[in-house]
Protein backbone atom coordinates (compact mmCIF):
# COMPACT_ATOMS: atom_id res chain seq x y z
CA UNK A 1 0.00 0.00 0.00
CA UNK A 2 1.28 3.63 -0.96
CA UNK A 3 0.76 6.09 1.64
CA UNK A 4 0.88 9.61 1.05
CA UNK A 5 0.53 12.75 3.78
CA UNK A 6 -1.43 16.24 3.24
CA UNK A 7 -0.20 19.09 5.24
CA UNK A 8 -1.62 22.70 5.62
CA UNK A 9 0.21 25.49 4.08
CA UNK A 10 0.32 27.12 7.98
CA UNK A 11 2.27 23.89 8.92
CA UNK A 12 5.10 25.65 10.30
CA UNK A 13 3.39 29.23 11.02
CA UNK A 14 3.42 28.68 15.06
CA UNK A 15 7.25 28.73 14.30
CA UNK A 16 8.79 32.00 15.00
CA UNK A 17 12.06 31.67 12.58
CA UNK A 18 13.70 30.67 9.74
CA UNK A 19 16.01 28.11 12.01
CA UNK A 20 12.98 26.77 13.93
CA UNK A 21 10.92 26.13 10.54
CA UNK A 22 13.53 24.38 8.87
CA UNK A 23 14.16 22.07 11.89
CA UNK A 24 10.70 21.41 12.33
CA UNK A 25 10.71 20.30 8.55
CA UNK A 26 13.60 18.13 9.16
CA UNK A 27 11.91 16.45 11.75
CA UNK A 28 8.52 15.97 9.10
CA UNK A 29 10.61 14.48 6.36
CA UNK A 30 12.78 12.07 8.64
CA UNK A 31 9.04 10.75 9.70
CA UNK A 32 8.05 10.52 6.19
CA UNK A 33 10.97 8.50 5.23
CA UNK A 34 10.69 6.23 8.35
CA UNK A 35 7.60 4.84 7.95
CA UNK A 36 7.82 4.73 3.71
CA UNK A 37 6.01 7.77 2.80
CA UNK A 38 5.63 8.18 -0.56
CA UNK A 39 4.13 11.12 -1.57
CA UNK A 40 3.36 14.54 0.25
CA UNK A 41 1.00 17.38 -0.57
CA UNK A 42 0.60 20.71 0.71
CA UNK A 43 -2.86 22.13 0.56
CA UNK A 44 -4.07 25.74 1.06
CA UNK A 45 -5.12 26.25 4.23
CA UNK A 46 -8.08 29.17 3.91
CA UNK A 47 -8.47 29.82 7.20
CA UNK A 48 -5.24 32.01 7.85
CA UNK A 49 -3.81 34.57 5.80
CA UNK A 50 -0.01 32.64 6.48
CA UNK A 51 0.56 30.77 3.30
CA UNK A 52 4.14 29.14 3.23
CA UNK A 53 3.65 26.66 0.41
CA UNK A 54 6.71 27.79 -1.00
CA UNK A 55 9.08 27.47 1.83
CA UNK A 56 7.44 24.00 3.36
CA UNK A 57 8.29 22.96 -0.70
CA UNK A 58 11.46 24.34 -1.14
CA UNK A 59 12.61 22.74 2.25
CA UNK A 60 10.86 19.43 1.99
CA UNK A 61 12.63 19.12 -2.11
CA UNK A 62 15.54 20.08 -0.92
CA UNK A 63 15.44 17.08 2.04
CA UNK A 64 14.02 14.92 -0.52
CA UNK A 65 17.01 15.24 -3.38
CA UNK A 66 19.75 13.30 -3.34
CA UNK A 67 22.62 14.63 -1.69
CA UNK A 68 25.11 14.57 -4.60
CA UNK A 69 22.39 16.75 -6.86
CA UNK A 70 21.40 19.26 -4.35
CA UNK A 71 24.26 21.79 -5.19
CA UNK A 72 23.30 21.70 -8.77
CA UNK A 73 19.79 22.00 -8.14
CA UNK A 74 19.28 24.47 -6.22
CA UNK A 75 21.03 27.61 -6.30
CA UNK A 76 22.13 29.85 -3.23
CA UNK A 77 19.29 30.83 -1.53
CA UNK A 78 18.84 32.33 1.99
CA UNK A 79 15.80 30.51 2.71
CA UNK A 80 17.85 27.54 2.72
CA UNK A 81 20.35 29.01 5.09
CA UNK A 82 20.27 26.35 7.68
CA UNK A 83 19.49 23.28 5.95
CA UNK A 84 23.16 22.11 6.43
CA UNK A 85 22.04 21.35 10.02
CA UNK A 86 19.42 18.44 9.23
CA UNK A 87 20.03 15.00 9.92
CA UNK A 88 20.41 13.07 6.35
CA UNK A 89 17.11 10.76 5.19
CA UNK A 90 19.69 7.72 4.56
CA UNK A 91 16.94 6.81 2.24
CA UNK A 92 17.69 4.07 -1.04
CA UNK A 93 17.57 6.63 -3.51
CA UNK A 94 20.37 9.01 -1.52
CA UNK A 95 23.10 6.28 -2.11
CA UNK A 96 27.00 6.95 -1.09
CA UNK A 97 28.80 5.60 -3.28
CA UNK A 98 30.77 7.69 -5.13
CA UNK A 99 32.52 5.79 -7.71
CA UNK A 100 31.83 2.92 -10.26
CA UNK A 101 33.59 0.13 -8.44
CA UNK A 102 31.96 0.97 -5.58
CA UNK A 103 28.05 0.17 -7.15
CA UNK A 104 26.55 -3.20 -6.67
CA UNK A 105 25.69 -4.87 -9.55
CA UNK A 106 22.47 -3.63 -9.90
CA UNK A 107 21.07 0.24 -8.49
CA UNK A 108 18.56 2.80 -9.22
CA UNK A 109 20.28 5.87 -9.04
CA UNK A 110 18.77 9.30 -9.72
CA UNK A 111 20.33 11.74 -12.14
CA UNK A 112 20.24 15.28 -13.61
CA UNK A 113 20.36 15.24 -17.40
CA UNK A 114 23.35 17.08 -18.51
CA UNK A 115 23.88 17.11 -22.16
CA UNK A 116 22.71 15.41 -25.17
CA UNK A 117 24.89 13.46 -27.62
CA UNK A 118 23.48 12.13 -30.64
CA UNK A 119 20.38 10.11 -29.68
CA UNK A 120 21.90 9.71 -25.84
CA UNK A 121 21.54 11.80 -22.92
CA UNK A 122 23.79 12.23 -20.57
CA UNK A 123 23.43 12.10 -16.68
CA UNK A 124 25.30 13.14 -13.66
CA UNK A 125 24.26 10.38 -11.43
CA UNK A 126 27.18 11.29 -8.39
CA UNK A 127 29.61 8.74 -9.72
CA UNK A 128 32.21 11.17 -11.23
CA UNK A 129 31.22 10.62 -15.11
CA UNK A 130 28.03 11.14 -16.88
CA UNK A 131 26.68 8.40 -17.53
CA UNK A 132 24.52 7.93 -21.56
CA UNK A 133 21.11 6.79 -21.62
CA UNK A 134 17.97 6.51 -24.09
CA UNK A 135 14.81 7.47 -23.10
CA UNK A 136 11.54 7.73 -25.11
CA UNK A 137 10.88 10.90 -23.97
CA UNK A 138 12.05 14.64 -24.76
CA UNK A 139 14.32 15.80 -22.12
CA UNK A 140 16.34 19.22 -21.55
CA UNK A 141 19.14 19.91 -19.51
CA UNK A 142 18.15 20.15 -15.69
CA UNK A 143 15.62 17.60 -15.79
CA UNK A 144 15.67 14.65 -13.68
CA UNK A 145 15.55 10.60 -14.13
CA UNK A 146 15.67 7.76 -12.75
CA UNK A 147 18.17 5.17 -13.92
CA UNK A 148 18.78 1.60 -13.42
CA UNK A 149 22.25 0.46 -13.72
CA UNK A 150 24.14 -2.89 -14.21
CA UNK A 151 27.61 -3.61 -13.58
CA UNK A 152 29.64 -6.22 -14.29
CA UNK A 153 32.63 -6.69 -12.43
CA UNK A 154 34.10 -2.72 -12.70
CA UNK A 155 32.28 -1.66 -15.85
CA UNK A 156 28.92 -0.48 -16.30
CA UNK A 157 27.05 -2.88 -19.34
CA UNK A 158 23.36 -1.18 -19.18
CA UNK A 159 21.51 2.06 -18.13
CA UNK A 160 18.10 2.53 -18.82
CA UNK A 161 15.62 5.21 -17.61
CA UNK A 162 12.78 3.91 -15.42
CA UNK A 163 9.92 5.38 -14.06
CA UNK A 164 9.22 5.62 -10.20
CA UNK A 165 6.94 2.91 -9.85
CA UNK A 166 9.52 0.44 -11.30
CA UNK A 167 11.37 0.91 -8.80
CA UNK A 168 11.87 -2.65 -6.81
CA UNK A 169 11.83 -0.40 -3.24
CA UNK A 170 11.07 2.23 -1.42
CA UNK A 171 12.65 5.40 -2.99
CA UNK A 172 11.86 8.13 -1.40
CA UNK A 173 8.89 10.66 -1.65
CA UNK A 174 7.99 13.25 -4.10
CA UNK A 175 6.42 16.77 -3.37
CA UNK A 176 3.42 18.26 -4.47
CA UNK A 177 2.83 21.45 -3.43
CA UNK A 178 -1.17 22.05 -5.17
CA UNK A 179 -3.46 25.29 -4.69
CA UNK A 180 -6.00 23.00 -3.61
CA UNK A 181 -8.48 23.75 -0.18
CA UNK A 182 -8.99 20.81 1.99
CA UNK A 183 -12.09 19.95 0.11
CA UNK A 184 -10.31 20.15 -3.18
CA UNK A 185 -7.87 17.50 -1.94
CA UNK A 186 -10.04 15.02 -0.45
CA UNK A 187 -11.53 15.10 -3.53
CA UNK A 188 -8.92 14.64 -5.79
CA UNK A 189 -7.70 11.56 -3.67
CA UNK A 190 -11.12 9.81 -2.67
CA UNK A 191 -11.89 8.62 -6.23
CA UNK A 192 -8.92 5.77 -5.91
CA UNK A 193 -7.77 6.46 -2.45
CA UNK A 194 -8.83 5.70 1.22
CA UNK A 195 -8.57 9.12 2.97
CA UNK A 196 -8.29 9.17 6.55
CA UNK A 197 -8.59 12.66 8.62
CA UNK A 198 -6.83 13.12 11.64
CA UNK A 199 -8.15 14.98 14.82
CA UNK A 200 -8.45 14.79 18.52
CA UNK A 201 -12.26 14.67 18.02
CA UNK A 202 -11.92 11.79 15.95
CA UNK A 203 -13.05 8.39 16.95
CA UNK A 204 -9.49 6.98 19.17
CA UNK A 205 -7.82 4.01 17.01
CA UNK A 206 -7.79 1.44 19.16
CA UNK A 207 -11.33 1.26 19.09
CA UNK A 208 -11.75 1.17 15.13
CA UNK A 209 -8.38 -0.61 14.05
CA UNK A 210 -10.58 -3.94 12.82
CA UNK A 211 -12.56 -1.08 10.56
CA UNK A 212 -9.49 0.55 9.37
CA UNK A 213 -7.75 -2.47 8.58
CA UNK A 214 -10.99 -3.71 6.58
CA UNK A 215 -10.62 -0.76 4.58
CA UNK A 216 -6.64 -0.21 4.35
CA UNK A 217 -7.61 -4.28 2.47
CA UNK A 218 -9.53 -2.25 -0.26
CA UNK A 219 -7.37 0.05 -1.31
CA UNK A 220 -3.69 0.30 -3.35
CA UNK A 221 -3.02 3.59 -1.89
CA UNK A 222 -3.68 5.90 1.73
CA UNK A 223 -4.20 9.32 2.30
CA UNK A 224 -3.53 10.72 5.85
CA UNK A 225 -4.81 14.47 6.09
CA UNK A 226 -3.46 16.73 9.07
CA UNK A 227 -4.25 20.03 9.78
CA UNK A 228 -2.57 23.47 11.33
CA UNK A 229 -1.21 24.32 14.27
CA UNK A 230 -3.96 26.76 15.07
CA UNK A 231 -7.01 24.80 13.26
CA UNK A 232 -7.93 21.59 13.47
CA UNK A 233 -9.44 19.31 10.37
CA UNK A 234 -12.99 19.74 11.65
CA UNK A 235 -12.48 23.41 11.78
CA UNK A 236 -10.64 24.28 8.85
CA UNK A 237 -13.75 22.31 6.87
CA UNK A 238 -16.16 24.17 8.72
CA UNK A 239 -14.83 27.24 7.34
CA UNK A 240 -15.18 26.02 4.08
CA UNK A 241 -18.75 24.66 3.92
CA UNK A 242 -18.85 21.19 4.28
CA UNK A 243 -18.97 18.38 7.35
CA UNK A 244 -15.68 16.45 7.11
CA UNK A 245 -16.73 13.04 8.43
CA UNK A 246 -18.93 13.45 4.92
CA UNK A 247 -16.37 13.50 2.84
CA UNK A 248 -13.49 11.26 4.58
CA UNK A 249 -13.76 7.30 4.70
CA UNK A 250 -12.68 8.09 8.20
CA UNK A 251 -11.93 10.78 11.11
CA UNK A 252 -9.33 9.17 13.97
CA UNK A 253 -7.66 10.21 16.70
CA UNK A 254 -4.28 8.50 16.36
CA UNK A 255 -2.80 9.93 20.12
CA UNK A 256 -5.81 9.23 22.46
CA UNK A 257 -5.60 10.26 25.81
CA UNK A 258 -2.62 12.88 24.84
CA UNK A 259 -0.92 14.19 27.92
CA UNK A 260 -0.24 17.43 26.55
CA UNK A 261 -2.73 19.84 25.73
CA UNK A 262 -1.80 19.57 22.15
CA UNK A 263 -0.19 17.49 19.69
CA UNK A 264 2.29 19.22 16.94
CA UNK A 265 2.06 18.68 13.50
CA UNK A 266 5.52 16.45 13.88
CA UNK A 267 4.92 14.96 16.52
CA UNK A 268 1.24 14.02 15.09
CA UNK A 269 3.16 12.45 11.69
CA UNK A 270 5.64 10.25 14.02
CA UNK A 271 2.95 8.78 16.36
CA UNK A 272 0.26 8.64 13.22
CA UNK A 273 2.72 6.80 11.08
CA UNK A 274 3.61 4.81 13.48
CA UNK A 275 0.39 3.54 13.80
CA UNK A 276 -0.38 3.13 10.23
CA UNK A 277 3.00 1.37 9.40
CA UNK A 278 2.05 -1.71 11.61
CA UNK A 279 -1.23 -2.19 9.69
CA UNK A 280 0.02 -1.76 6.94
CA UNK A 281 2.50 -4.40 7.42
CA UNK A 282 -0.55 -6.80 9.07
CA UNK A 283 -2.16 -5.93 5.31
CA UNK A 284 0.90 -6.87 3.37
CA UNK A 285 1.87 -9.80 4.93
CA UNK A 286 5.46 -8.09 5.89
CA UNK A 287 7.13 -8.78 9.02
CA UNK A 288 9.58 -6.34 10.75
CA UNK A 289 12.60 -7.87 9.42
CA UNK A 290 11.51 -8.10 5.84
CA UNK A 291 9.91 -4.32 6.15
CA UNK A 292 13.57 -3.02 6.84
CA UNK A 293 15.52 -4.93 3.98
CA UNK A 294 15.55 -1.33 1.87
Amino acid sequence: MKVAVALPSTALAEANSLLEKTIKVGFMARALAIYKVEQLVIYRDETEKIDERALLGKLFNYLACPQYLRKKVFPLDPNLRYVGLLPPLNTPNHPIEKSVKDLPEVCYREGLVVDKAGEMYLADVGIGASLAFQSSRKLKRGDRVILRIVKRGDEIIEVREVKRDEVPHYFGFVVDVTDLNLKGLISSFKRDALVIATSRYGREVHRELQNLLELMRKYNKLLLIFGSPFRGLYDIARREGFDLDDEVHMTLNFVPSQGTKTVRVEEALYSTLAIINLLRCEVEGVGPSQGNKD
